[in-house]
């Protein structure tokens, strides 16, 4: 018999290694759902990215979080890497107090989260990658010149401090014009990215995360991930995103065995923006049921 429950969502907070992560749990609260999912965002996005799709989702114990240096998630003290990233998350795994579960990456998180089902596979049920294929890669020969950017960035004091906005509204629109995305999806990410000072509003997230990276994945570390992923993976793609352009994509994804994939009219945050088709492939691909009239 269906669940009538209705799950609610609650804010959650997991001190690791000294470090608060926060986020965002759906859920019936009294009970312990089969299915559970956690929710990794894309860089610079945070755990609202995922709450157009948690009413749609309904029979899945669902956590999306801030990855470190994100949304209310504490800064960390280094600079951040993608192979650290999926440490973080195998540990939110594990403070949540789950032995396993699904995961479900958009972006930046659909890169980390095939790390976690490689590095900890006993953790991972499957993976749902949302506009998400691998890493952004560099080979050897890049790497002294990757190594003086980095090195500038990080010497160069104050260089990525967040700019003042005067409202809210004027950090949406500079987002509205680096990234395709609805307004409401856009002020849904702003709203937990930003902190009012006397001054006006100034970005939560760490300025660490625009720094150059020095050491990018090479195309062969993306390829190797791929092949040794065990568990099923769906993969979500947008007609109008950035999987459909780049050359890498189609081959990634046939080294993966167990693997299928969709694709969804819309742009790179389709998940926030068209949330009911995203929500309805999960749903077939978990199992899961979803919401009446969804």
């Amino acid at each position: 018999m269906r669940n009538l429950k209705t799950p609610r969502p609650e804010s959650i907070s997991l001190s690791i290694n000294g470090k608060t992560i926060t986020g965002i749990r759906h859920r019936v609260a009294d009970e312990d759902a089969p299915t559970k999912a956690l929710c990794l965002h894309g860089w610079l996005d945070n755990a609202n990215s995922f709450l157009p799709m948690m009413s749609l989702l309904p029979e899945i114990d669902l956590v999306a979080i801030d990855l470190p240096g994100h949304g209310f998630s504490d800064h960390l003290d280094s600079v951040y890497t993608v192979p650290d990233s999926a440490y973080w998350a195998a540990a939110v795994i594990k403070a949540i107090g789950w032995e396993q579960c699904h995961l479900i990456g958009h972006s930046l998180g659909g890169i980390i989260a095939p790390l976690v089902a490689v590095g900890a596979p006993e953790m991972v049920e499957s993976l749902t990658l949302i506009e998400s294929s691998g890493a952004l890669t560099s080979e050897a020969d890049e790497f002294v010149g990757r190594l003086q950017k980095s090195m500038q960035d990080q010497l160069e004091d104050g260089k990525y401090e967040s700019r003042v906005y005067e409202s809210k509204d004027d950090a949406v629109n500079t987002r509205l014009r680096s990234a395709k995305m609805a307004l409401s999806s856009a002020r849904l990410i702003i709203d937990r990215q930003l902190t009012e000072f006397e001054d006006g509003w100034r970005w939560r997230f760490d300025p660490k995360l625009r720094v150059s990276t020095a050491h990018r994945l090479t195309e062969a570390h993306v390829r190797e991930v791929n092949q040794h992923i065990a568990c099923p993976v769906l993969t979500i793609v947008a007609k109008d995103g950035f999987l459909t352009s780049r050359e890498q994509t189609a081959s990634r994804m046939e080294l993966i065995k167990d693997h299928r994939s969709v694709l969804l009219a819309g742009h790179h945050h389709l998940h926030m923006d068209t949330p009911e088709p995203v929500a309805a492939a999960i749903n077939q691909f978990l199992g899961t049921t979803p919401a009446l009239g969804g």
